[in-house]
Parts: structure tokens; sequence; C-alpha cells
């Protein structure tokens, strides 16, 4: 090779050189952009969603060393704990500059990305009984990211398996996949957790959560408008009380649906507890489910948080605690909140017992000199209250809980606890029923309550509300 084709070799590498070296800057500077503004949005939804009067935990930088292809960054994640002391969770992150990050290339990925990163948690605080439990140099968890160019990340949280010393956590580990898509702002996320085992010291009671699958989606747009569907199921969910015979769910699940436009949020939650044993006793199925729309978020959080600094107390609250929450709880109900028990529902192969609820409210009265539960009262639309409690599932359900060793059901004879039940049953519940307050429909005992303008409906039957308390006082001394 000549000498002038190798001054041009030589030239064309320098200029390759420089040219990924100026690329990879430009990649870091980009990743450090992108950071920063997830950071301050990690920040804005955790201020959205705190309800507590302590003050919210912060995400910090705590430093951030650019290099031109690699960067180091410290995070900490600033809060109180349980006993009022301030916390910082430490986390280190190992950022390697794209456009093709070496350990991507070693990998054999070519695709180009404006970074990788590789956050830890670092030693001491709430993390150190996971260190102390682990071999030497592993941490608990990590959290590995590819950061595109156009701000998507792809991310895989990988939880090691821990069993701490004391035996209060007994974990299997798992795997969290995570996807942000900048362009419609949706994150994915979805999960598998074999076993997680948590045990209390002082009480002896251990919860044990087996097969955990997980996932959901939450789209973004705007600074707070939101729809998030999220889903877990279990294999099993195993309860041990010292002294107490162990409590199963199998088969349970959970599912919360939000939407949120501006301060307004509706959200609705369904828990389905799956079969429900006791010792080797089969319960039945519970589930229940949950609404609340046209929520106010922020006048929400305000009113908790306050409700929390006056704490419980059996005293009568003062003309300043008084006038604070009446201000705090008028734009809350000037948001016509509708809260909801959807559906509490216990079924068994005999038949099932359902309840419903119902709360309705529309902006307060202006003008009144009214204290807080007259401001409440002058806001309820409509309340309402439906029920239907199935005779034969008491029954059944009575005779399991009389088989399992351990549970006191009133007699150690099964036939012996049902009658005595049923007996109980038709008596109290007959003198409602010809009270008008309660309705027999079969084996099934079903009442309908609604509260509007002034006046309660009763099964189909319009009453005041004194001469509806006073139909339920009349039956106070049953069985006496």
């Amino acid at each position: 090779m000549s000498s002038r084709s190798m001054k041009t070799a030589a030239g064309l590498v320098a200029a390759l050189a420089l040219a990924y070296t100026g690329a990879s800057w430009y990649a870091g500077r980009t990743a450090q952009d992108r950071i920063e503004t997830w950071v301050d949005q990690a920040n804005k939804e955790i201020a959205a969603q705190w309800t507590s009067a302590d003050p919210r935990p912060v995400l910090k930088i705590q430093a951030y060393q650019r290099g031109v292809f690699n960067s180091d960054i410290r995070y900490g994640l600033e809060f109180r704990d349980d006993e009022g002391k301030e916390q910082t969770l430490g986390l280190h992150d190992v950022l390697q500059h794209g456009p093709w990050p070496w350990t991507a290339v070693q990998q054999g990925e070519w695709r180009p990305v404006a970074a990788l990163s590789l956050i830890e948690p670092l030693p001491g605080g709430v993390w150190q009984p996971w260190f102390d439990a682990l071999p030497a140099g592993t941490a608990p968890w990590t959290l590995e990211s590819r950061i595109g160019f156009d701000g998507g990340v792809a991310s895989n949280w990988r939880l090691a398996p821990v069993k701490l010393a004391d035996g209060q956590m007994d974990f299997s580990g798992g795997l969290v996949k995570i996807d942000y898509a900048a362009a419609t702002r949706a994150t994915t996320v979805s999960g598998r957790i074999d076993q997680l085992a948590i045990s209390s010291e002082d009480s002896g009671v251990r919860v044990r959560f087996e097969g955990l699958d997980f996932g959901g989606t939450t789209t973004q747009s705007g600074e707070s408008d939101l729809q998030s569907s999220q889903q877990a199921t279990f294999g099993q969910i195993l309860i041990e009380v010292p002294d107490v015979p162990p409590v199963a769910f199998v088969g349970p699940s959970l599912r919360s649906d939000t939407a949120r436009t501006g301060s307004l949020m509706d959200n609705r939650q369904h828990y389905d507890l799956g079969q429900v044993k006791v010792d080797s006793q089969d319960l039945g199925r519970i589930t229940l489910a949950l609404s609340a729309e046209h929520l106010d978020v922020p006048a929400f959080q305000a009113l908790a948080a306050a409700l929390e600094q006056m704490g419980e107390t059996d005293e009568d609250l003062s003309e300043q605690d008084q006038d604070r929450l009446i201000k705090l709880v008028k734009p809350v109900l000037a948001a016509g909140p509708r809260l909801g028990l959807d559906g509490l529902r216990w079924e068994t192969p005999q038949g099932a017992s359902e309840f419903k609820a119902l709360a309705e409210f529309k902006a307060a009265a202006e003008g009144e000199d009214l204290d807080v539960g007259g401001l409440i009262e002058s806001a309820i639309r409509q309340l309402s209250l439906q029920m239907s409690v199935s005779k034969p599932m008491v029954l059944q359900v009575v005779r399991q809980l009389s088989q399992v060793k351990g549970v006191d059901a009133g007699t150690e004879n099964p036939d012996m606890a049902v009658a005595l039940v049923s007996m109980l049953f038709d008596q109290y519940l007959g003198q409602y029923e010809r009270q008008g307050l309660i309705k027999r429909q079969g084996d099934a005992v079903t009442a309908d309550y609604r509260y509007a303008d002034g006046q309660v409906s009763v099964n189909g039957q319009t009453m005041s509300p004194a001469e509806f308390i006073a139909q339920f006082g009349d039956l106070a001394g049953i069985g006496e």
C-alpha cells in the first residue's frame, strides 16, 4: 500500500472515530435530557397521587457525571418512614452512550440506541437486610433499560431470589418487563413472581403468595389526563395465624381501571378472592366491585391530608377545624362524586348472597349556616342499599365452618349448629319482614332502601327518615 493510501485510510479512521465520538456525546446529551425529564415527571406523578399529610417522597438526581462514552449517575429517593424518620434509598446508574454501546454489540444488538442503562440499589438503609442475605457483590435487583433516540424505553427489572436471615421474607425472585412508547406516551408492564412469603416476628402471622402474574397499560395525554388498566392473578394466597386454622384463597385476581381528565378521576376496582378455604373446607367464592366517579383528585387529597393531620379524637371539632373542613369539603362535593359498592357477592353451590350500595352527591347548599355534617347532608343526591341473602348459602357456610377444627361454631355438632342458625335466621328476619323492612323471595331475603329529596323508600314504600328510624328502633329489643 502506498504512503498516500495509508494516509487516506488513517484519515478515514480518524474521521470515523471523530464522528462516533460526536455521536456518542450527542447520545449522552440526549439521554441526560430524557432522564431529567423522567425524574421530573415521576415527582409530578407522586405529587398527583399523594394523599398523606406526611411530606411526599421525592426522587432526586444526586450526581450526574457525564463522559463521552459513559455516564455515572446516582439517585436518591427521599421519604419519611412509618416511625417519622427521614430515609433515603440510594440508586446507582451506569449509563453507556449510543449509538452502539459496547454491551449491546457484545449481545449481537446493532440497532442504534441513545443509551443503555443499568440501575442497581446502593447498600444501606432499608436495602441493607437484602444485601446481607445475598452473596457479597450481589444486588437485590437490577433494572436494565434501552433508551431510544425517540424517547422510547424497553426495560427488564430482574429481582434476585432472597431469603432473609430472620425468616421474615422468602422470595423466589422474578422478572418485570416495562416498555414506554414516546409517540403514544403509553407504558406497558408485565411480570411474573413464582412465590413470596412474608412473616411477622411479633404476631407470628405468615402470608404466602404463589404464582403471581400481573400486567397493565397506562397512556398519558397532556399533563394530568390518563387512562390506565391494571390486573393481577394469583395461583393461591395462604394466610397462617397462630392457633387459627389456615385460610387459603385459590385463584384470586384483581383489576383496576382508571380514567383521569384534568382534576377529575373515574376508577373501578374488581376483586375476586377465588375459592375461599378454611383448613380443608370450601366456603365458596367471594367477589367485590367498587367504583368512584367524578372524584376531584386535588380537592380530595387536600381533604384527606387535613383529616389525617387532625387525627382520631373523641372531642368535638373546634370552630376553626369546622371552618377548615367546610372549605375543603365543598370542592369535593362540587364535582358531584358518585361512590359505589357495585357488588359484594358470596356464592356457594347452595346459593348466593349479594350487597350493593350507592352514594351520589351534588354541590352543597350555599348561604346556609351548616356544620360539616349538615353540609354533606345538603349535598346528598341519592343513597341506596340493596341486599339479597340466601338462607341455604348461610346454612351451608355454617355447616362447613362447624367442621373446621379450632373454629367455635357454638356447638360441636354440625347439624345442631345449622338448626340453631336456621331458627335465629327465621326469628330475627321474620319480625323485620312483618314490619315491611325486608321481603322473602323463595329461600332468599331481600331489601331495597333508597334516600333522596328528604324521603326514604323501603322496598317501594315511601316514608320520612324519622318513620324509618322509628321502625328500626321498635325492633331494637329483638331477642332480649
